[in-house]
């Protein structure tokens, strides 16, 4: 989803709700990203928003909801409703405990190189094979790359 055009109306409203000059604001280089985003002409990496949002006292959840809800054409109300119907099903669903699992205390965990394993597929690659399908034929019913299924073929040493 793109929110150039949104994001630069709501910054350009928050700055004239709040009468914020960009001159008032720190650095040169940071009056030129935000010169740059109120005129819709570049993206913006979630640090620098959050730094843009900060220096606007404006938080930044509130800041992305407002940009949603203009692009959806619907209520600031709705899309946060929206977010939090996600948020839940993502928690419910064990989303918050996958998420704790990548963190070591507040560093990002190690992970090894390569693509993770799908466990699922693991599984069913495995079951398919204790019934005696080739590969090939697993591949097949599973709708996976072949080379994918001689990986999960593969673990099943591994565990």
């Amino acid at each position: 989803m793109h929110l150039k055009t949104e994001l630069a109306a709501a910054l350009r409203a928050i700055r004239e709700q709040r009468g914020v000059g960009q001159k008032e604001l720190k650095g040169a280089s940071f009056r030129t990203t935000l010169g740059l985003l109120e005129r819709g002409e570049t993206d913006i990496t979630i640090g620098k928003l959050s730094e843009i949002a900060e220096a606007l006292d404006f938080d930044i959840v509130a800041l992305l909801a407002l940009c949603v809800s203009l692009k959806r054409g619907e209520s600031f109300e709705a899309a946060l409703a929206c977010a939090h119907n996600g948020l839940a099903i993502f928690a419910t669903s064990g989303g918050l405990d996958l998420v704790q699992a990548q963190l070591e205390g507040t560093q990002l965990a190690k992970r090894p190189l390569g693509y993770p394993l799908k466990a699922q597929n693991r599984e069913a690659v495995l079951a398919l094979k204790a019934q005696g399908k080739t590969r090939a034929e697993i591949a097949a019913v599973l709708g996976i790359p072949y080379t994918s299924v001689r990986r999960y073929w593969s673990s099943d040493s591994v565990s």
